[in-house]
């Protein structure tokens, strides 16, 4: 098991989100992207100079022997509009690109549920040619559990996470694809971790650290559907049992990523408190990664 930081919010580039990574101790990190436009097939390639600079940094990385864990693409891929699949496609092809630049072997994208009945027949029609795609690059398609970004802070009423059950469902029919597990979304949603890990350990590839505060008081007074009733909070200050969950991932030989995240709003919401978030995560998971 590896100790990873997603070190985008700390604004610093691939390089130095290695070094940083080699510092502190940790053998990973990952590294986030939003949306933007390919700008036809030729922009899907990288151009010499960027193949330059990412093979400097593959270097870099066996140097300081960090890897990278995961490319993160911050979009929520609507699997039955064409327009939002294009899009996703393209994005996902120049991001193979740099992904094997680096010799990463890990994408993660979000993936929003319909109403449909038929939606997963949409998603699987969509993303099995892709990540047969990626399968003969060496690279992984992961899809996340967590919270896509716009709907942190939002109510239940506009919206909806993905099920257990169906997340079973789209492994089932897509095999190659892997996950990318949040505990924090797992706990506000009232989903017993421990009890479904055993057999969704093999297809998870990466775990996100990040912690939640439920306030039980707003459901108990308005049910799950009226004010927002959970916020992300960062490792050790929530209500994740740590010791207890990576004891479970040790036990299950869990051995992809432990990456932390800063999503807390309050702690993350200067540089300082990024830096206290992370050394504050480091220092309460580092001991308990260890074998």
């Amino acid at each position: 098991m590896r100790l990873c930081y997603d070190a985008t919010r700390f604004g610093s580039g691939l390089q130095e989100a290695v070094e940083i990574a080699a510092e502190r101790g940790l053998s990973a990190c990952e590294y986030s992207f939003e949306s933007f436009e390919t700008g036809g097939k030729s922009a899907k390639k990288l151009s010499a100079d960027e193949t330059e600079h990412l093979k400097s940094v593959a270097d870099f990385c066996k140097q300081k022997d960090i890897e990278i864990a995961c490319l993160r693409l911050n979009m929520q891929l609507v699997a039955s509009d064409k327009k939002s699949l294009r899009s996703f496609n393209s994005m996902i092809d120049k991001l193979a690109s740099v992904a094997e630049a680096l010799q990463c072997k890990r994408l993660l994208f979000y993936l929003l549920p319909e109403s449909s009945d038929d939606w997963m027949d949409s998603v699987e029609s969509a993303l099995k040619p892709i990540v047969e795609k990626l399968d003969k690059a060496g690279i992984r398609l992961l899809m996340s559990t967590g919270t896509p970004a716009p709907f942190r802070g939002r109510s239940l009423k506009h919206w909806r996470p993905m099920e257990p059950q169906e997340w079973r469902e789209m492994l089932a029919r897509i095999p190659e694809l892997s996950l990318s597990l949040s505990i924090a979304d797992c706990v506000w949603q009232g989903i017993d971790y421990l009890r479904i890990l055993p057999n969704l350990v093999p297809a998870v590839d990466h775990v996100e650290a990040q912690d939640v505060e439920v306030i039980r008081q707003i459901i108990s007074d308005n049910g799950y559907f009226g004010p927002l009733f959970w916020r992300y909070k960062t490792v050790g200050k929530g209500q994740v049992d740590w010791g207890q969950f990576v004891e479970a991932l040790k036990l299950y030989e869990y051995s992809g990523s432990l990456s932390i995240q800063f999503n807390d709003e309050f702690t993350s919401e200067n540089e300082q408190g990024l830096w206290d978030a992370l050394e504050s995560s480091t220092k309460l998971l580092a001991p308990l990664v260890k074998y």
